[in-house]
């Protein structure tokens, strides 16, 4: 294996001599289509994030032609979150309570369907640039994320193998070409090659406890699933975070959405509390809901329909008894009933530690009033020294307060996606692993597991990034290229019609 000079060279060769050459792979992830363009007012919906729809087009012409020119076939992976049905503007629920006004219905698989056909149609040139890959005799193969887990359901998935299949027809495509779109439910996995998946299962804001859920997509207990079985990041995402509008919050990390309260505290403070008092009375509705329903039936069903499918994926792909030790890496103890439990206490401790800080505070007024009293001297100097008294208390509750909004949080992610990159590629056994979801693109050696890498393909989407001072631009169309058994983490540059190096700094990994 040749080992890159230094972090900033992210082609990773790990060609096996004498073997066969496998089909090419580009990874790209964390799209984050929502509804696209409102075709009635010509203006982009508000909860749009993704603006690149040309530029993803041009880049899937390019992978056309270099493949053309190369003599390959390439399968284009789309690891996740290329779909967003949790920042995307609610359907009315008629007949539905305050909630579902306000928020929309349960995403079920029919509810799901129509969303997707709604993100569709406001990016035409989306699917078009799907259908450009598969007329040309490559793959197009869809990995779920946790913004887009319905793309494995099979409702979802028919609605965008019609989308394609119309743009397909208009481009006079042979009949095979749909053929070659794929869905997998959870990664795509190359024995001793590769191993690919959205990621969010190690990052305990955005893990599902049962990811598996094909079967139960009509079953009785689907709505407590889909309800209860909700990651901490995406509970806030779809609750809270929709309603600061077009200021993105599509940040899978609690670190990363301080940085936003402590910069509209500072710049958009109305914003805040309006939203804070708008969401704030559902928000409680929707804990006392959850806190309220049942937990039993639906769990046994969930855990079962899970175990299930996740034997039949083991069978399927060849990975099998060790699928279990990889799905028992996850992370999932944040869903939305277990954050309901923890949001109480937490509350309930907030709450002890300010009732003990205000006896304190009133302690020390009541003393210093009474030392105040005690002086001997005449009333104008004691007027002066009880002002003194107001500006000391006023200004040490006000710093008090300053420094619980804007303390210092460490920006570095957990370590949690690295340390299960390397005990996938232990398990496994194959030398890259591959994730998206955290936004952050980057390539670091699994030291522990010898000649083995773990890639991270970043976003499309721009990145709140104001202190992070990168010589690099706000939005990077990054995308992972395997050729044969060498991988090279690149960006998609559309001013050079051509791809360049991806800016990554020593220490700056996925």
């Amino acid at each position: 294996m040749t080992s890159p000079a230094g972090r900033d060279a992210e082609r990773i060769d790990v060609t096996g001599a004498g073997r066969e050459r496998p089909r090419d792979l580009v990874v790209v992830s964390d799209l984050h289509l929502g509804r696209g363009k409102n075709p009635r007012l010509k203006r982009w919906y508000r909860l749009e994030a993704f603006f690149y729809d040309d530029d993803f087009h041009a880049f899937c012409e390019w992978l056309c032609r270099d493949a053309a020119t190369r003599g390959l076939r390439f399968a284009l992976v789309l690891n996740g979150d290329s779909l967003d049905l949790l920042r995307i503007e609610p359907e009315p629920a008629p007949g539905g309570g305050a909630l579902e006004r306000r928020f929309g219905p349960t995403v079920t698989p029919a509810v799901a369907a129509r969303m997707v056909r709604d993100i569709l149609g406001g990016h035409p040139a989306f699917a078009d640039a799907l259908a450009v890959v598969l007329a040309a005799g490559h793959e197009v193969i869809f990995l779920p994320g946790n913004h887009d887990l319905e793309v494995q359901w099979a409702p979802v998935q028919d609605t965008l193998r019609g989308a394609i299949a119309e743009r397909l027809a208009a481009r006079g495509a042979p009949s095979d070409a749909l053929a070659r779109l794929g869905f997998e439910p959870w990664f795509l996995y190359e024995p001793g090659r590769i191993w690919i998946e959205h990621g969010c299962q190690y990052d305990p804001e955005g893990a599902f406890r049962f990811p598996l859920r094909r079967r139960l997509g009509d079953s009785p207990g689907a709505e407590a699933l889909i309800a209860r079985d909700v990651p901490f990041g995406n509970f806030f995402q779809k609750y809270l975070y929709n309603g600061f509008g077009p200021i993105n919050f599509i940040v899978p990390s609690s670190r990363a959405n301080y940085r936003y309260f402590r910069f509209l505290l500072a710049n958009r403070p109305r914003l805040l509390f309006s939203v804070a008092r708008s969401h704030g009375p559902f928000l409680v509705q929707l804990l006392r809901r959850l806190a309220r329903a049942p937990a039993s039936g639906w769990h046994r069903e969930a855990e079962q329909g899970h175990a299930e499918e996740l034997a039949e994926l083991a069978a399927r792909t060849g990975v099998g008894t060790r699928l279990q030790e990889i799905d028992a890496l996850k992370s999932s103890g944040a869903d939305a009933a277990r954050v309901t439990s923890g949001m109480l206490r937490q509350t309930m401790k907030l709450a002890a530690g300010g009732a003990l800080v205000t006896l304190a505070a009133m302690f020390v007024w009541a003393a210093a009033w009474r030392a105040v009293d005690s002086l001997i001297m005449g009333f104008g100097w004691k007027a002066l020294v009880s002002l003194a008294l107001y500006v000391v208390f006023g200004a040490i509750g006000v710093a008090a307060l300053v420094a619980a909004a804007l303390r210092t949080q460490s920006e570095e992610p957990p370590p949690s996606l690295e340390a299960a990159a390397e005990r996938i590629a232990n398990i496994a056994e194959v030398p890259l692993v591959v994730f998206g979801h955290t936004h952050d693109e980057g390539v670091d050696r699994l030291r522990a597991s010898g000649d083995a890498w773990y890639f991270n393909t970043g976003t499309w989407i721009a990145l709140f990034s104001d202190d992070l001072l990168l010589p690099r631009e706000r939005v990077q169309y990054t995308f992972l290229r395997v050729s044969g058994r060498d991988a090279e983490l690149l960006q998609w540059s559309p001013g050079r019609g051509r791809p360049i190096p991806v800016v990554l700094l020593e220490g700056n990994g996925g």
